[in-house]
């Protein structure tokens, strides 16, 4: 993949979260309560646990956890790497 067609991919922030989603959501989401089922809240793009209700951020779990940079800008990072 080269720069333009990353661009055209992954363009917009929004493009950036629905793949980081899909790909998080293919790995699965552990509360740490343990449980494995969730509801997802898109208005705040957010997990909620279906047993203790707390909710779960995209970003919850990974490097990207208290990060303040926007998906773009880490995925725009991770492609120049």
């Amino acid at each position: 993949m080269n720069i333009f067609s990353f661009t055209t991919h992954f363009g917009r922030e929004e493009d950036c979260r629905i793949h980081f989603k899909e790909q998080r959501d293919k790995i699965g989401v552990v509360c740490k309560c343990g449980h494995k089922e969730h509801f997802w809240i898109k208005s705040i793009w957010s997990y909620e646990c279906k047993k203790c209700r707390k909710r779960i951020s995209l970003k919850s779990g990974t490097i990207m956890q208290n990060s303040n940079l926007s998906f773009l800008i880490w995925y725009k990072t991770m492609f120049l790497m």
